[in-house]
């Protein structure tokens, strides 16, 4: 006995060790078990009111199993996701994470329990988290410590921009924004290594307030004491310190500021020049208050050939096609970028592709001819000049040719940092343009008409005009590729002729050209809806103005007229169908050619459309989208009727790569100002079922 007892006390810790390993492997065979046998098909939130079942999924670890068909995908492609099963072992992790993101939210009271059922019959197993949220807490007040050497106007401008209403719900995210603002306007006037210390918060969890401190360190205020530039690339040689330094647009002496680094980077990318720029302070060289600028860059070739695929939202239609360009970069110095462009493209790429002809009536598409000439700056001064000159051939089947030649000169202004405005640019634009009507096209007019044409040969129309313009708007949405939250604003000026007008005057000869001027606004709005950023619940307006003050309006060209229908209009009619369909009924008996001109150019003079719009994430890169599109054109807003407000409902796919959304959209029309008949009655119709369905493709989101 004494034997047994010495030994297991020899031993017992030998003992003890191999039951504890022995019951790891078996938990763990357990939890494996369980991991391989039981799928999770459903992960359910009860009790939560304040936050989304949708966000807390995004928290937590674990994750549902997708859908078969996804499952199906991934079965023989790397589409799709792989089946998702059961992990016991994951549930204290998911409760901590949901109880640190309620805390993140103002929650410091939340309480979350949970219970899991294993159907053993169908292997699947499903999970459920009871939640008790609490209260939101509040911020009662903001304090900054730390800034009392800056200047009085500093500190009255970063107090101004950080207020925050008393009614306002604490969120960490409301505390990093504010430090992240105060940090970068820190950064922008010369506070270089300002720092910011942890954030201190007094949380009352009886009255559900916080009281916020924000400290920092904002340290010596530097100057620029120099530029440097260094070079290397294959085209180091070609490109001098003095031109980066003037693109760069740094002043010595001036207060360091990062927001002005940035924008240098972006002038020096803007060039095409470097393969990559960088602008930074000097720290280590840093000497009293004053810091050198260093500016790397790397050149790549000046002269570019390059082929090109080609995706171009153009006229509210999507167009898919080739093209090739010749770039030769700094022309004749100062950073100025010479452009020879070829392209040609249609919305059907394969008949574009089997009849390269012009004459195709099947062809619905362009071939374009362009050379440009860019540089960053006019009269010293940042502001992005290009010099355009194209000559463009285009065709709409069984409607129209087109030959357009024109001239362009852009001007794209460089913002102050907290304008409102996002963009703004001036042009000046000369355009001739030549219109051949196809006989099909009249015969179409002739049978709205009630047969009153009686014209051989072509019909063309003839126009020279020249357009200025201006083009401002803001962006102030949370994502440009992805917008889920805030909202877009744009707006084009555009006058027509009085350049050409005045000159016609100081020279005495005719110009019978329309003066005219033209307005078009668009908005957009995302709403929350949803609780979460992976979904969009967007909304549309857009109206636009062609007014005529001297002449005839109907002798504006096509292709400055309105039109609507499309891929980025309403998306149950084709791109251009919906325009005024009445002009036909003003032809008068007998028309000339010029009266049957004016009136079979197809294209109104007032528009107004809108879309409703809801964008979901799918799975992976994928995502849907479901539509209600509305609106039309009219010769004039005095004609505007709502019974003639065309109606499209519809849904579609995207594929959101990593430049710019893909998506496929299938429009009904739910209302055809044509065809009054109620949708139903319109797809018993055999003769007309198809007419009633539109696929449209684009290349970013429809607005």
């Amino acid at each position: 006995m004494k034997f047994f007892v010495k030994y297991y006390s020899k031993f017992k810790y030998f003992n003890i060790a191999i039951i504890f390993i022995l019951l790891y492997f078996l938990s763990f065979n357990i939890s494996k078990a369980q991991k391989n046998n039981y799928e999770l098909t459903d992960i359910e939130f009860v009790g939560n009111h304040f936050i989304s079942s949708s966000t807390l999924s995004n928290v937590i670890t674990s994750k549902e199993s997708p859908g078969w068909f996804s499952k199906f995908l991934n079965s023989f492609s790397g589409l799709g996701e792989n089946a998702v099963f059961f992990d016991s072992l994951l549930i204290t992790i998911d409760i901590e994470s949901m109880k640190n993101y309620y805390m993140s939210q103002g929650f410091f009271n939340s309480k979350i329990s949970s219970i899991y059922r294993l159907n053993k019959s169908e292997e699947e197993a499903r999970l459920i988290y009871f939640i008790v949220e609490g209260n939101p807490s509040k911020i009662r007040n903001i304090k900054i410590k730390g800034l009392t050497k800056i200047s009085k106007i500093y500190q009255s401008e970063i107090q101004k921009d950080i207020m925050i209403d008393s009614n306002t719900y604490y969120s960490d995210a409301i505390v990093d924004n504010n430090n992240n603002f105060i940090i970068n306007f820190l950064h922008d006037h010369g506070y270089m290594l300002a720092k910011a210390k942890v954030p201190e918060a007094d949380i009352d969890t009886i009255k559900n307030i916080v009281d916020l401190v924000l400290s920092f360190a904002p340290g010596k205020k530097y100057k620029i004491s120099k530029v440097e530039v260094e070079r290397t690339g294959v085209g180091q040689e070609l490109v001098t310190d003095k031109l980066i330094e003037d693109i760069a647009n740094i002043k010595v002496g001036s207060n360091y500021s990062l927001y002005d680094m940035k924008k240098a980077q972006i002038r020096l990318y803007r060039t095409n020049l470097f393969t990559s720029a960088l602008v930074r302070g000097v720290v280590g060289d840093t000497s009293g208050n004053l810091v050198p600028i260093k500016i790397s860059t790397d050149v790549g070739l000046l002269h570019e050939l390059a082929p090109e695929i080609i995706g171009i939202n153009e006229d509210n239609s999507f167009k898919l096609g080739l093209g090739l360009s010749f770039t030769k970069k700094n022309f004749l110095g100062d950073a100025r970028k010479f452009t020879f462009r070829l392209s040609a493209a249609a919305q059907n790429i394969a008949d574009f592709i089997s009849n390269l002809s012009i004459n195709d009536k099947n062809i619905f598409g362009f071939a374009d001819a362009r050379l440009s000439l860019e540089q960053p700056f006019l009269f010293n001064k940042p502001i992005n000049t290009k010099l355009e000159t194209n000559y463009t051939l285009q065709k709409k089947k069984q409607e129209y040719n087109a030959q357009i030649i024109g001239t362009q000169l852009n001007l794209n202004f460089e913002l102050a940092q907290y304008t409102y405005l996002d963009y703004l640019s001036a042009y000046l634009k000369f355009e001739n343009s030549k219109y051949i009507f196809q006989n099909e096209y009249i015969k179409k007019i002739d049978s709205l008409s009630q047969g009153s044409i009686n014209i051989s040969g072509q019909i063309v129309s003839k126009s020279t005009n020249v357009l200025l313009g201006v083009q401002f708007g803001a962006n102030k949405t949370n994502n440009y590729i992805f917008p889920s939250r805030g909202y877009g604003l744009s707006l084009t000026l555009e006058e027509g002729n009085s350049i050409p007008y005045l000159l016609s005057k100081v020279g005495g000869y005719n110009f019978n050209s329309p003066l005219y001027y033209k307005i078009l606004f668009t908005s957009s709005a995302y709403l929350p809806v949803y609780k979460n950023e992976n979904s969009a619940f967007g909304i549309k307006l857009k109206t636009g103005l062609i007014n005529v003050y001297n002449g005839n309006k109907f002798d504006i060209p096509l292709n400055q007229r309105f039109i609507a229908g499309g891929s980025n209009s309403v998306r149950g009619w084709k791109t251009g169908d919906l325009v005024p369909q009445n002009n036909a009924n003003k032809i008068p008996e007998n028309p000339t050619r010029e009266e049957l001109e004016r009136s079979i150019t197809p294209g109104g003079f007032f528009l107004f459309e809108g879309s409703i719009e809801s964008r979901n994430h799918l799975f992976g890169n994928f995502g849907s989208a479901v539509f209600l599109d509305f609106g039309n054109t009219w010769n004039s807003y005095q004609e505007f009727r709502y019974d003639e407000t065309a109606v499209a409902f519809g849904f579609g796919l995207r594929y959101y790569s990593s430049f710019a959304p893909i998506r496929i959209d299938l429009g009904m029309k739910l209302y055809d100002p044509l065809d009054r008949r109620n949708i139903f009655n319109r797809l018993k119709d055999a003769h007309t079922f198809r007419n009633n369905f539109t696929i449209q493709l684009g290349i970013g989101e429809a607005f």
